[in-house]
């Protein structure tokens, strides 16, 4: 914590102590400074020239012996005790540092400058210690009692926003966390989520976006905050918006876990944009960060079938199977070497059956075997595998309508 002095002057006059930062009191302090007593003014200079040295133990035997003389006056009291709170947050006993402002502003004889920058700290130890709610209410007089032409600081009203957040009164967070800001001329990073901290619990998502596109203005680097506001784009149906912020985490190079590109993949996929997706989760293939397992080789060559990409899905579809003998997908696979006209390459695929298809795949991967020997020239043995095909349910339908073709062919031969 920041050293706390008393401002006094070390001049002949024994007239006034502490000219005080801004730090409001009691309207009942009074305007103009009392005078001190010659040994009060003696002892708190003796204290001051002993805290310059950091001999803080000496200056605080100086302002206890003084204090025990001039128990009969309000204003020395109060300003030994402010003095002797100053020694005690200085040397970080900000227990011992309350007890000696509370003290100090207990008669109201400070006159109000000097009130003022007492409440103030006292204020800062409050908040310190976790006793928000007495912290708020001194801050809240100190406000008070400013001049008429002196503007609230930033640094207190951003006091003001960080103890109503840690009583979780969010509703009473935003408009100090918002002057905080607005006095400013450069507030940091951490005032903006402070206020977004304030508007998310208040469930305001829309006043919580404005605030994340400060963020990711002030904080282009910090890949918490696009997803943030995608997240909350999401919520509120603004799709278009929050796809924009994850395409923009992933052009910055944001991206550092699997997670990010399967989310920003799949939701390109749902925006009707499956090309991307399959850039999207290629490129995290390449770069390492999403693994080259089963489930994310069969995520990729979906992507890019969607896209109608066949070269590719069908590449990825081979790579998956190589790692683990799959039906469902050797029977995708076979649908997509038919679709690109690669049937020998399908023949060559059904000569090494996945086991466990069920009858539905069975039925489908004897017409696709069909279909193939067919366009290769073989007539015969499409006919052979289409009345196979016709034997199961699921496909008996399109391999009854290919049987007749079949033979009409076959006999005009």
């Amino acid at each position: 914590m920041n050293r706390i002095t008393l401002g006094l002057k070390k001049t002949a006059m024994v007239s006034v102590l502490l000219a005080g930062i801004s730090a409001p009191l009691a309207m009942a302090a009074p305007k103009k400074a009392p005078e001190l007593r010659q040994i009060t003014y003696k002892y708190i200079l003796k204290a001051q020239e002993q805290m310059a040295e950091d001999d803080y133990a000496s200056a605080r035997q100086s302002l206890e012996h003084v204090l025990a003389k001039v128990q009969s006056s309000k204003y020395d009291k109060a300003a030994i005790n402010q003095m002797l709170g100053v020694v005690f947050a200085n040397q970080e006993q900000y227990d011992k540092a309350i007890s000696y402002f509370r003290s100090a502003l207990a008669d109201d004889a400070l006159h109000l400058p000097a009130a003022q920058q007492v409440r103030y700290n006292l204020a800062q130890l409050l908040m310190m210690k976790g006793k928000y709610p007495e912290g708020i209410d001194q801050l809240k007089i100190w406000m008070s009692n400013l001049d008429d032409n002196v503007e609230i600081p930033a640094r207190a009203w951003i006091m003001l926003a960080n103890g109503y957040s840690r009583m979780q009164q969010w509703g009473k967070v935003i408009e100090p966390a918002e002057n905080a800001i607005a006095a400013s001329d450069s507030p940091p990073e951490s005032w903006y989520t402070l206020l977004l901290a304030a508007h998310y619990e208040m469930k305001d998502i829309p006043s919580a976006i404005d605030v994340l596109e400060v963020l990711v203005t002030l904080a282009p680097q910090k890949k918490q905050y696009w997803l943030q506001l995608s997240g909350m784009n999401m919520s509120i149906k603004r799709d278009a918006a929050a796809l924009a912020a994850l395409r923009a985490a992933y052009r910055n190079g944001l991206f550092d876990k699997e997670s990010d590109y399967t989310q920003l993949a799949n939701f390109l996929t749902y925006q009707q944009v499956p090309y991307q997706a399959g850039v999207v989760y290629s490129k995290g293939m390449q770069e390492g960060l999403v693994e080259s397992n089963f489930e994310n080789l069969k995520k990729l060559a979906n992507f890019w079938s969607h896209a109608r990409e066949n070269a590719k899905a069908i590449d990825a579809f081979n790579q998956a199977l190589e790692l683990k003998a799959d039906p469902g997908l050797q029977v995708k696979l076979a649908r997509m070497l038919a679709r690109s006209e690669r049937y020998q390459e399908l023949l060559v695929m059904v000569d090494n059956p996945v086991e466990g298809m069920t009858e539905k795949q069975q039925g489908e991967m004897l017409f696709l075997t069909g279909m193939a020997h067919y366009q290769l020239g073989d007539t015969r043995k499409s006919l052979s595998y289409m009345n196979k095909a016709s034997e199961y349910k699921t496909s008996s339908g399109q391999a009854k309508s290919w049987i007749g073709f079949l033979q009409q062919d076959l006999s005009s031969q």
